[in-house]
């Protein structure tokens, strides 16, 4: 029984990495590759160490302004050449990238089980985000086995015709891994932390980068001028793009804004932490920050965790920040609810989700294997 996990980001490392671990420690199922398609690489080196993460294979595909089309392609190409002649029983992707969907096309044309690690998310708006919510909602189309983070997620499904049965609610894989990188003491020191109350932002979304992450540089401008005793700790994303217009609004403002390099795993959880609130357009850091008590200013129109929101622990403030005055208001002068976080906590699996994924998965692909072996 031959299989394959297959990521390209950072997100999708961090949630794989202890479902890999618990599947690679059960009994005869040692016969799977881990497979990289190796985006942002720099950052993916340093993600991989912290997660004791083992890549088999590396396909280094990622090249410049690439399109979502160009990347899907050469995934799809590069994964056919190298198992045309040796047909993995079962693909295991993770979550709405590029990746994710042309792993899923991959398993699917080459008759292989699909596994869906995080299925079900949904803003029921396939241009918010794109291209990640129709990546998603296609990927439920080929997909065998629909491992949801939440309740929600499985509605979703169901409620999209998937069969129930075929649907496993097992919590938040990522938060196992957050844990232990926390228990382990993410970083003791933090030079690179600054001092006193600040805000930590990272934006990187396609449709965010452009008029829209300019309108939401001056919205942090203002929320400085506001609030004069918070400052901004800004890991730029390695995009050109990204780095061009952040760099333009804020090189000068070294004084209340300090911009970094993209922080490895287990030091940005710890600025997740130490932070007053955060500013993102990211899925991951919603949950992540939630889950610490750090709560989120949500730089989108709409989310696919609105738990979250439900709980008071994320705000969405649009794609252009409109609504960032307000919300850090709110957040700096009302205290968080530690029972929204503990109810947050739970809903995620509160640490072992990856054991009920595991699980999931060794029951999937034994049962499909017997019953494959009978007919």
């Amino acid at each position: 029984m031959s299989g394959l996990v297959i990521f390209g980001t950072r997100p999708e490392a961090i949630k794989l990495a202890p479902v890999v671990a618990r599947i690679g420690a059960h009994l005869g199922f040692k016969n799977f590759e881990v497979v990289c398609t190796g985006q942002h690489a720099e950052i993916m080196t340093q993600t991989l160490s912290a997660l004791e993460l083992k890549v088999d294979v590396n396909l280094n595909l990622m090249k410049r302004d690439q399109t979502p089309m160009e990347v899907v392609e050469r995934i799809i190409a590069n994964l056919t050449a190298k198992y045309s002649h040796d047909r993995p029983d079962w693909v295991l992707v993770q979550g709405d990238t590029a990746t994710a969907f042309a792993g899923a096309v991959f398993g699917y044309l080459g008759e292989s089980m699909v596994v869906h690690l995080e299925a079900g998310l949904r803003t029921h708006d396939i241009h918010e985000p794109w291209p990640e919510e129709g990546f998603r909602q296609e990927i439920a189309r080929l997909a065998d086995l629909h491992l949801a983070p939440y309740p929600c997620a499985q509605e979703n499904l169901i409620a999209e015709g998937i069969e129930p049965d075929k649907i496993l609610v097992i919590g938040n894989t990522g938060l196992d891994g957050q844990d232990q990188m926390l228990a382990h003491g993410a970083d003791a020191d933090t030079p690179w932390l600054p001092d006193g109350k600040f805000t930590l932002v990272t934006l990187h979304r396609r449709e965010n980068i452009g008029a829209r992450l300019e309108a939401t540089c001056r919205r942090l401008i203002a929320v400085l001028e506001r609030q004069p005793d918070l400052n901004i700790l800004w890991p730029v994303h390695p995009n050109p793009k990204v780095r061009g217009t952040v760099f333009e609004f804020f090189g000068d403002l070294k004084d209340r804004v300090r911009l970094i390099e993209p922080l490895d795993y287990p030091k940005f959880l710890c600025a997740q932490e130490a932070a007053a609130f955060v500013v993102s357009d990211s899925g991951g850091v919603q949950e992540e920050a939630a889950s610490m008590g750090t709560r989120v200013a949500i730089v989108r129109k709409k989310t696919e965790r609105p738990d979250a929101v439900a709980l008071g622990l994320t705000r969405i403030v649009g794609a252009d920040a409109a609504g960032l005055i307000e919300a850090t208001d709110e957040f700096i002068s009302v205290p968080v609810d530690p029972t929204a976080v503990a109810a947050w906590r739970e809903l995620q699996g509160d640490g072992k989700a990856s054991i009920a994924a595991a699980a999931a998965i060794v029951d999937e692909v034994e049962s499909n294997h017997t019953a494959r072996r009978r007919a």
